[in-house]
C-alpha cells in the first residue's frame, strides 16, 4: 500500500469515527437559581447555544426556596405565557408545549434534563406558583 492511500484511508477513517460521537454529544446550559429575600431568578451561562441535544444542568443556590425549570419554545421573548393570576400565579402548563423540566429542586439539589431543540427563540421558565411573574425568566437563543 502506498503512502498517500494510507493517508487517504486513516482521514478517511478519522471523520467516520469522530463525526457522529461529536454530533451526538450535546450541547450544555448550566443554570443557577437563586433568592435573595422575596426574590427569585435563573441565571445561565449561556444566551447562545448550537440546536440539536442540549443538556440543561440545574442547580438550586436558594438558601430556602424550592424551584423548577421548564423549557419552551416562543415566537417572540415578549410573548406572555398564561398563568393562574387569581390563584397562585403559576404557570399553565396544559395551555403550553412543554419541551422539558426538572422537576422541584430543594436547596442544593441538582437535576438535568436534555432536550432536542431546534433553532429559534426558548424561555426557561421558573413554574413554582408565584415565580414567573417575580420575574423567573430566562431568553436563550438556539442556532443553526
Amino acid at each position: 500500500m502506498n503512502t498517500l492511500t494510507k493517508i487517504a484511508l486513516t482521514t478517511v477513517s478519522v471523520a467516520f469515527l469522530s463525526g457522529p460521537a461529536f454530533a451526538s454529544v450535546p450541547e450544555v446550559v448550566h443554570a443557577k437559581f437563586w433568592n435573595h429575600g422575596d426574590q427569585v431568578s435563573i441565571a445561565t451561562d449561556v444566551s447562545t447555544i448550537k440546536a440539536g441535544k442540549v443538556d440543561f444542568q440545574v442547580v438550586n443556590n436558594s438558601w430556602n426556596t424550592v424551584h423548577e425549570i421548564l423549557v419552551r419554545k416562543v415566537t417572540s421573548f415578549d410573548d406572555e405565557l398564561h398563568y393562574n393570576s387569581d390563584k397562585d400565579k403559576s404557570v399553565l402548563e396544559v395551555e403550553h408545549n412543554n419541551l422539558g423540566e426538572v422537576a422541584v429542586l430543594k436547596p442544593g439539589q441538582t437535576g438535568d434534563i436534555t432536550v432536542n431543540l431546534t433553532p429559534g427563540k426558548y424561555k426557561l421558565i421558573g413554574s413554582v406558583p408565584g415565580h414567573y411573574k417575580d420575574p423567573m425568566v430566562s431568553d436563550l437563543v438556539v442556532t443553526k
